[in-house]
């Protein structure tokens, strides 16, 4: 626009220049950073004592149970007000812990495939036959949900990780062997327990509930040796494998022995075919083996043909009486199914009906961790199952390690995941938080979610 006449030109406002830091002030910087860093820190044994606390409980918390207890057969829709207390109070621990280090830590755990899972789980919680039941017996879940994921951001180091858990370990299958010899009616099968069979008599258990638990744990116990032998200590590990594995023998835990060295295996196989197709192939194909044999004992003649001529009990102890009994009341509420927590050891599953057979109405969970969520979630709860707990970790998988061998955390949280996935064959391991196996499971698939933001618990 042109100037009036008599007017002055004005002077356009001067640039002032943008101070440039000195390099005492970067310093400055860089320390109140670190100073804030530092406030927000846990000491390292604050650390060890919270996550090894953890891991021991994940594993067994109720040591020493007498199986000949009669009040064992009563309905157990209570609980256990030591689970409870126990679990509320890591809870807390962990909950501080997790509020310090920064909660937005666990912001990669927000995947679809798990809130579809979770938001339907709590939706059938309100749909629930015992809504009251769900709701208490769910927080127990969600709980064990978040110290599984609170172990890992707790974690400095993969080192640390390791040796905390080499001590749980230790803890664990010391504890056990010295219960079978100092007190031998806890930790050994007898004639004289009321929720065992008559042949479990002499198979050892140890401090836990039952051989098939212990058997469990062992595996478990046995692939966390392996992974503290390559990144900690291979004295401690290796001692961990040979003890675990001979108290694996004395539980004769046919399910865990045979699972063991597939899992050793299909894991070793994966680090020499690196493509993505055939490494999932070489994951996924033993997981639908294992159901097609139990399931498909019940409800497929051929299979059940076959298994009859190659085994001894092609029921598997009687499992095939539960399977179909929890198939038949699947149907009758195929869509909301019957409410988390909300069916087995309840007075209805107990006394409802004259017709069930012992075994089946003393049952605890369905023995086929398919069934369960599809008897307590319904069929949709089935299909967001398989998403968090098969399609998840699978596709965290290849995107971490597509074509690439897998480091020794990630080898430890695959055989951790395919051990689960075929032991879902067989126990209740999805949504159980009472279950070491689940509890582990979810410490897997938590550990792949993050590490594909993350390197934790990978330095």
């Amino acid at each position: 626009m042109p100037l009036r006449r008599g007017a002055t030109p004005r002077t356009p406002p001067a640039v002032r220049p943008r101070p440039v830091s000195s390099a005492a002030e970067i310093d400055a910087g860089r320390v109140a950073k670190s100073r804030a860093r530092s406030a927000r820190d846990i000491p390292d044994w604050m650390r060890i004592v919270l996550n090894g606390t953890v891991i021991v409980v994940f594993w067994n918390h109720l040591w020493f149970s007498d199986l000949s207890d009669r009040s064992l057969l009563e309905a157990a829709e209570s609980g256990s007000l030591l689970t409870q207390a126990t679990f509320i109070g890591l809870g807390l621990a962990m909950g501080a812990a997790l509020w310090r280090l920064g909660i937005e830590r666990l912001r990669p755990l927000l995947s679809w495939p798990i809130l579809l899972c979770a938001g339907w789980l709590a939706l059938t919680i309100l749909t629930s036959v015992e809504p009251l039941l769900s709701i208490r017996r769910s927080i127990l879940l969600l709980i064990a949900a978040m110290l599984a994921a609170g172990i890992l951001v707790v974690a400095r180091s993969a080192r640390q990780f390791a040796l905390t858990l080499a001590g749980s370990a230790l803890i664990i299958v010391v504890s056990s062997f010295l219960a079978v010899a100092l007190v031998p009616h806890l930790a050994v099968h007898s004639a004289f327990d009321v929720q065992a069979e008559p042949e479990h008599a002499g198979l050892w258990r140890g401090i836990f509930p039952h051989k098939n638990e212990a058997g469990s744990v062992m595996v478990i116990l046995i692939l966390v040796g392996l992974y503290v032998a390559a990144t900690a200590s291979r004295f401690y590990g290796w001692t961990i494998v040979v003890l675990s594995a001979i108290f694996l023998i004395g539980t004769n835990s046919k399910t865990a022995m045979a699972t063991l060295p597939v899992i050793l295996v299909v894991t070793g196989l994966t680090q020499v075919f690196r493509g993505g197709a055939m490494r999932v192939l070489l994951l996924v194909a033993p997981i639908l083996a294992f159901s097609v044999i139990s399931i498909g004992s019940v409800f497929i003649p051929p299979v059940k043909d076959l298994l009859e001529a190659i085994l001894k009990d092609a029921t598997y102890t009687g499992r095939s009486e539960i399977w179909q009994f929890a198939v038949e009341n699947i149907l009758n509420r195929p869509l909301q199914g019957w409410g988390y927590g909300a069916f087995w050891l309840t007075e209805r599953t107990m006394y409802g009906s004259a017709t069930i057979s012992t075994w089946v109405n003393s049952a605890r969970h369905a023995h086929n961790a398919f069934l369960d969520a599809a008897l307590t979630t319904g069929l949709p709860g089935l299909l967001f199952a398989l998403l968090a707990y098969v399609y998840g970790p699978l596709r965290d998988l290849s995107r971490i390690a597509a074509g690439r061998t897998l480091d020794p955390t990630l080898m430890l949280f695959v055989r951790l995941w395919l051990f689960a996935m075929i032991s879902a064959s067989f126990e209740s391991v999805l949504f159980n938080g009472n279950n070491p196996t689940c509890c582990m499971v979810m410490l897997a698939i938590f550990g792949l979610r993050l590490r594909t933001e993350h390197a934790l618990v990978s330095r």
